[in-house]
């Protein structure tokens, strides 16, 4: 994922768009100057603060766009949630033994722009090959399991976020009032059902753009396929099968990109999350920094072991 400012109309949208805090307000974090907490590695608040300035300095007049859209809140959340991607796909790079060459970086670089990459972006010539490096490693996790990745899950679909979430709450305990919730959505019209299978190779969009392929066994998602259409989805992961593949079909490089952006989400749930309230809320299924818990684009909820 990129984080596009705008030049300079573009930035400023962009920011919002991506709902991606460094002088916000709110508690401190629960670890003395943690902006985030990855597993075990601590992100401190200083190398946001060190970012933001110099993606300011970069782009003289972003200070005053933002503070007259009191955006500038929105550019740290953005630059934290960055930060928190960038750590994951070193863990999964790291568990995966995924490795790019330099063509391959130079490549996304030239997909971003070439030397002019980082006008109007919040990446800097100082980490834009950083960058570009660990969106290239994601472009590989995709391919590595595009060809052989399926799920088997239950679902049903709400219209509402509150319904959404209460629905999620529900399949979440498994068992009987998983089956209950699907038994009753049925009877009620609402498009429902157990035991369905897909491969990402024949759901590529899905693949893509939702975390459907991402989550292990016993894990809830509730997510809206296409944002802002009201129609929510809310599945129970029953089987996963991912499979390393030498090759990734007919596959694009931007399709392989979502479907490993999609599977950070397993290395999160692995080794956990936790961002300083400063920055806002984790949003488990955008994986990125969220305004609040209420801004979230979906729920991610852990059945009970004995269920799973």
């Amino acid at each position: 994922m990129r984080t596009t400012l705008s030049r300079h109309g573009r930035l400023l949208a962009s920011i919002a768009a991506a709902g991606l805090l460094l002088v916000g307000c709110g508690t401190g974090p629960s670890q003395v100057g943690a902006a985030a907490i990855v597993g075990d590695t601590k992100i401190p608040v200083s190398q946001v603060k060190s970012w933001f300035t110099e993606v300011l300095d970069k782009e003289p007049r972003l200070r005053s766009q933002l503070e007259e859209r009191d955006g500038l809140d929105d550019l740290g959340r953005a630059l934290a949630g960055q930060l928190v991607r960038q750590e994951l796909i070193a863990e999964v790079a790291e568990r995966e033994h995924l490795s790019v060459d330099e063509r391959q970086v130079d490549a996304m670089i030239d997909r971003w722009g070439g030397p002019r990459a980082t006008e109007g972006e919040v990446f800097t010539p100082g980490n834009v090959r950083e960058f570009a490096r660990g969106e290239a490693l994601v472009t590989e996790l995709g391919r590595r399991y595009f060809d052989g990745l399926s799920v088997t899950f239950d679902y049903t679909q709400a219209t509402s976020r509150s319904s959404a979430q209460r629905k999620a709450e529900e399949m979440a305990r498994g068992g009987a009032a998983a089956t209950e919730l699907i038994e009753r959505d049925t009877a009620a019209g609402t498009p429902a059902g157990t035991g369905q299978r897909l491969r990402a190779a024949d759901s590529p969009k899905l693949a893509a753009a939702t975390p459907l392929f991402g989550a292990e066994p016993g894990t809830v998602l509730a997510f809206e396929p296409e944002r802002n259409a009201g129609q929510w989805l809310i599945v129970r992961i029953q089987e996963r099968v991912a499979e390393p593949s030498p090759r990734a079909g007919a596959a694009d490089d931007a399709t392989l990109h979502g479907l490993g952006s999609q599977l950070l989400g397993l290395t999160a749930d692995r080794v956990g999350v936790r961002l300083s309230p400063r920055y806002g809320a984790w949003d488990p299924i955008g994986l990125t920094a969220a305004p609040s818990e209420g801004e979230t684009t979906g729920f991610r909820l852990t059945a009970p072991s004995s269920e799973s």
